[in-house]
């Protein structure tokens, strides 16, 4: 198994569970399945829940895409890309943990949501939407995960960074959506603790981005199956 795959799976429940964004999540999801007795059906909640996560996802890979095809046509000079990408990680991990302040990271564009009645397709325009415009909320950790997507060997392995980052991010989601009270019951243990949480996941963004400096990451990936995990 890929080692860096569990980091990217949660780093986007972390992203989830970040103070700026936990609270908004029922604002979004009030969206998608509707209130009260215009609430739709655990079906059709389902439904949207599934188009706003394949919405975000796909913006969130098309940069990634996007970045991946500069540094890949790099070649020889990619080892300056590695190491400017972990010099970012650490500057991010010290942004997330409260030890450094970058003030673009501190702001917050937010676009408008589409209007109209929840459907599939609404809801997928609003998964991009929220990719274009609430990123920057999330944008230490996604850009990390995009860091690490940008340096993996293969075009698999990057997208697959890709894709569980976005299961990480968008699952709980799909739970709120279904009506999991005890999803969010959960998730307010992060909002709680939120200080030793940005501590954790900058510490995590911040060794990460050490090993990457390094040139560590494909060592310690070769030892995961002589550990026999």
């Amino acid at each position: 198994m890929e080692i860096t795959l569990p980091v990217a799976l949660i780093a986007g429940l972390v992203s989830f569970a970040s103070p700026c964004f936990l609270p908004i999540v029922p604002a979004f999801v009030g969206q998608l399945v509707g209130a009260g007795p215009q609430r739709m059906s655990g079906r059709a909640a389902l439904g949207n829940a599934l188009c706003f996560v394949a919405g975000f996802s796909a913006v969130f890979i098309a940069l990634w895409a996007s970045i991946g095809l500069i540094g890949w046509s790099l070649g020889p000079y990619s080892v300056y890309v590695r190491i400017a990408g972990g010099a970012a990680l650490v500057l991010m991990g010290l942004h997330v943990a409260g030890i450094l302040s970058i003030s673009p990271l501190n702001g917050l564009a937010r676009a408008p949501m589409p209007q109209g009645g929840a459907s599939p397709l609404r809801a997928g325009v609003m998964g991009v939407v929220f990719a274009a415009g609430w990123t920057p909320c999330i944008g230490p950790i996604l850009s990390g995960i995009i860091a690490l997507a940008t340096m993996s060997a293969t075009a698999w392995s990057g997208v697959s960074l890709m894709v569980a980052y976005c299961l990480g991010l968008g699952l709980p989601i799909v739970a709120v959506a279904l009506g999991s009270a005890q999803v969010t019951r959960r998730f307010d243990w992060f909002r709680r603790h939120h200080v030793g949480v940005s501590l954790a996941s900058g510490g995590l963004l911040v060794v990460v981005g050490f090993l990457m400096i390094a040139n560590l990451l494909p060592r310690l990936a070769g030892m995961v199956p002589a550990l026999g995990i």
